[in-house]
């Protein structure tokens, strides 16, 4: 064939495990691959990642590199009758009795878990060595016996600046001596997000246009998006929900925008903005939840592009709200505690059946007395608190528990007595002893001292530990 009619992307694959680049966590010094391969041992191993990224290459060379032969068989146009009878038909084959060949199963996400165990046995048997390439997380798509017996290695997208090395390297196969047009490799590094062998089919296209020029190369090659149905989907969705969480609103804004951009299913975005108003803000804000429930309806309605606008309105707003997570570690600590019987005074009672068997004896209507104390917690666990609050918004909810009147009297006397000048009041260790709120005991004491002592709240600062070195 004609060196020509072989893409560029093609003719610039590398040739040796050595001119890999961009995966030096894999064929480092340290790198998995190294220690796996270390005296010309090759075990089976799924390589999965971004397209692009040098899967099928790694495989063949990995065969090379340990004198393996190498059988290259592909799930997206291979049905699994075709691979039990490829298996089959190379197990007869005198070179493959002795050293077991190098079977690439491309696109192995593509065949179903059943199609799956048609591997199996030629793996136990040692007749061959699987290498899997996937652009899927081989946890959902392969089933347990096979990923067993696999090393699952991750490939990473390919850095600008290692993409723009081999960019100039393609540059000097095909126009040597000719400068070099830094601009175009610098664009070209950053457009491909990754995907090496899309910048290399980038250059191509450069290099067939007529008068070529950088915005004509941006138009040829339009936007491109590193997000698919699996891990760029997910990956986005991810950094989407800790930018929330970690209350960034430029970083979600931006997964949002990818998002968006990706073509995603704004009910998808909306029911992350929920899950991350609800889990990561909680009753912190109760409103950024109303919010997001808001925008969720209004994304419903009325589709791309304007449902860009309510839900960038409530990221902003859930980005920027107070973060608490009580309320999923509460419900979390609650599913954890065992069952336990209900207490009588609470089943129900109303069947003259019921009330005969002593079920709702003792239970006292609420709105009878707000603050009159009942127990209803099953007796075995009447000592665990599940609810912890942990912001301030939350803890005001447990000010109705107001201190005992004549326990803070005593402890305001003996204040006095030895504070006869004024001072620091104690708050954090009454509020524990009397089992109240800050905010409550707060309200109590300045009951106490009212008309003869003037309360201040203090914001006091101090340095951090070195700062002031």
């Amino acid at each position: 064939m004609n060196a020509n009619h072989v893409p560029l992307a093609e003719r610039m694959r590398p040739s040796s495990l050595e001119a890999v680049v961009g995966q030096g966590h894999l064929l480092g010094p340290r790198g998995s691959l190294t220690r796996l391969t270390t005296g010309g041992r090759l075990p089976s191993m799924v390589l999965w990642g971004p397209p692009g990224t040098g899967k099928t290459t790694l495989a063949r060379l990995l065969a090379q590199a340990t004198g393996h032969p190498f059988l290259e068989f592909s799930g997206a146009s291979g049905s699994a009758a075709e691979l039990k009878k490829f298996l089959a038909e190379h197990r007869e084959q005198p070179l493959f009795r002795t050293v077991p060949p190098v079977l690439f199963l491309d696109e192995i996400h593509r065949f179903n878990r059943a199609q799956q165990d048609i591997l199996l046995p030629s793996l136990e048997r040692g007749e061959a060595i699987l290498v899997g390439a996937t652009t899927e997380n081989p946890a959902f798509y392969l089933n347990p016996a096979l990923r067993s017996r696999c090393q699952l290695l991750p490939l990473r997208p390919i850095e600008p600046g290692n993409i723009r090395s081999v960019l100039e390297r393609a540059w000097a196969l095909e126009r040597p001596g000719l400068e070099v047009p830094a601009e175009v490799l610098e664009w070209l590094s950053h457009w491909a997000g990754g995907d090496l062998r899309s910048a290399l089919a980038g250059l191509e296209t450069w290099l067939t246009m007529d008068s070529p020029d950088l915005e004509g190369l941006r138009e040829a090659l339009g936007g491109r998006l590193m997000y698919d149905r699996a891990d760029g989907h997910y990956d986005l969705a991810s950094a989407f929900q800790k930018s929330l969480r970690g209350s960034d609103p430029d970083a979600a804004l931006y997964y949002l925008s990818r998002m968006i951009r990706g073509g995603e299913d704004p009910r998808f975005i909306a029911r992350r903005l929920l899950v991350s108003a609800a889990e990561d803000v909680g009753n912190a804000d109760p409103q950024a939840f109303l919010l997001a429930e808001a925008a969720s309806r209004a994304a419903e309605q009325i589709g791309w592009p304007e449902a860009r606008i309510p839900l960038a309105q409530a990221v902003i707003y859930v980005a920027n709200a107070p973060k608490s997570n009580a309320t999923v570690c509460s419900i979390d600590a609650a599913m954890a505690a065992p069952d336990a019987p209900i207490p009588d005074s609470l089943a129900d009672a109303h069947t003259f059946t019921s009330r005969s068997a002593g079920k709702g004896q003792g239970y006292f209507y609420s709105h009878g007395d707000y603050s009159r104390d009942q127990a209803f917690l099953p007796v075995p666990l009447r000592d665990q608190t599940f609810y912890q609050p942990v912001r301030p918004q939350e803890r005001n909810w447990r000010d109705k528990a107001e201190p005992d009147a004549g326990e803070l009297g005593e402890l305001w006397t003996q204040w006095l007595e030895a504070n006869p000048e004024g001072g620091d009041v104690p708050m954090d260790a009454w509020a524990v002893e009397l089992g109240c709120s800050r905010e409550a005991l707060a309200r109590g004491v300045a009951r106490l001292g009212a008309g003869s002592w003037k309360l201040e709240r203090v914001l006091r600062a101090k340095p951090e530990d070195g700062a002031a070195e």
